[in-house]
C-alpha cells in the first residue's frame, strides 16, 4: 500500500508532538528498559534484545501489520540532526530500502530534542511505512521506530509513545549496555508469502527459493516429527490454502519451546517452495533451517 502524504504529515507531527509530551509526563510505565520507563502495549507480541524492546502486531487475515521498536540509551553525538541521521541509516537502511535523507521535523523541551522523520519503506517486497523518532538530551539518545501498512495502527503507536517516560536531561550520559544488531522489521506476512506460490508458482519460485527470509504469522501447531526434528505450522489466512510449514533442527529446540499455538511468531528460514502433502502433494508452503530469532 502507499501512505498519502496526508497521513505522512500525520504522523511526523503527531509523533514527535508524543514524544515530547513523554518527556515530563508522570505516567506509571509498567516496564523499563535501563533508564527509559514505558507501558507496553496490550495483546501485542514482544520481542527483546540487549538495550532493544519490540512489539508486533499482525492481522493474518489482512496481512496488515505494525512493529514498534524501543531502543534505549546510548551516547549521542552531541548534535540531534546528527544523531537523527546516525540512527536512521543503523535502525533502517541496514534492514529496508528507503529515502537515505527523509524530511524530518523537531521540538526542543526541557533540554530534550525530539526529531522525527519517515519514508515509504520496502522489505523483501514487504511495502510499509517507518516513523523514526529520535530524542536527544544530556549527550544521550533513545530512538522510537514505528513501521506500519496500515494508518489504523497510528493511535496505537501514538498511545505507546505517550507512555515513554526518559527522565531528566542530563549532562552525563549513564553506562548503559551496547546494543545487539537491530531487531529486523518488517517480518514479511507468512501467509502472504504462500500466497504468492498459490498465485503463480512459477514467479514465486523464481524470486523467493533459497532466499533467508524473516516472517510472522499466528502459530498453528508444533510438533516432533519422527526424525527428532521439529515442525511448527501456521494458521492459514481465508484467500490461502496453503498452510505454512516451518522445519527446525533439534539444536533449535530451545527457541521453539517458546513459541505457543494461536499466537503471533516471528521466525526465520530458507524458502524451499511448495510441497510436504499428502503422497508428495503441493500440500504446504515450505520454509527450511528455521530459527526464532
Amino acid at each position: 500500500m502507499r501512505i498519502s502524504a496526508m497521513s505522512r504529515k500525520m504522523c511526523f507531527g503527531l509523533f514527535v508532538l508524543l514524544a515530547l509530551g513523554s518527556f515530563t509526563k508522570d505516567v506509571s510505565a509498567q516496564e523499563t528498559l535501563g533508564t527509559v520507563s514505558y507501558a507496553a502495549p496490550t495483546g501485542w507480541s514482544k520481542t527483546t534484545k540487549t538495550n532493544i524492546v519490540a512489539f508486533s502486531k499482525v492481522d493474518p487475515a489482512t496481512g496488515k501489520f505494525c512493529i514498534i521498536t524501543l531502543y534505549g540509551t546510548t551516547p549521542g553525538t552531541g548534535k540531534p540532526a546528527s544523531d537523527f541521521k546516525r540512527e536512521w541509516a543503523n535502525l533502517v537502511l541496514k534492514n529496508m530500502k528507503a529515502d537515505a535523507e527523509p524530511k524530518t521535523e523537531s521540538q526542543v523541551q526541557n533540554g530534550w530534542t525530539a526529531t522525527g522523520g519517515g519514508s515509504e519503506v520496502d522489505t523483501d517486497g514487504t511495502k510499509a511505512f517507518a516513523l523514526l523518532t529520535v530524542m536527544s538530551g544530556g549527550g544521550r539518545v533513545v530512538s522510537v521506530l514505528g513501521v506500519f501498512n496500515d494508518p489504523g495502527y497510528m493511535s496505537q503507536l501514538a498511545e505507546f509513545s505517550d507512555s515513554i517516560n526518559l527522565g531528566a536531561a542530563t549532562a552525563a550520559a549513564p553506562a548503559e549496555p551496547p546494543r545487539e544488531p537491530a531487531v529486523a522489521a518488517p517480518a514479511m506476512n507468512i501467509n502472504a508469502l504462500a500466497k504468492e506460490f498459490q498465485d503463480n508458482e512459477v514467479r514465486a519460485n523464481q524470486t523467493w527459493i533459497g532466499k533467508r527470509v524473516r516472517v510472522i504469522g499466528v502459530v498453528n501447531t508444533v510438533v516432533i516429527a519422527k526424525d527428532g526434528n521439529v515442525e511448527v505450522t501456521f494458521k492459514t489466512s481465508i484467500t490461502n490454502y496453503n498452510m505454512a510449514k516451518c522445519f527446525f533442527s533439534q539444536s533449535q529446540s530451545s527457541g521453539v519451546a517458546r513459541l505457543t499455538a494461536h499466537t503471533e511468531a516471528i521466525v526465520e528460514g530458507t524458502v524451499k517452495g511448495l510441497g510436504g502433502g499428502f503422497d508428495n502433494s503441493k500440500g504446504f508452503f515450505l520454509m527450511e533451517s528455521c530459527v526464532v530469532p
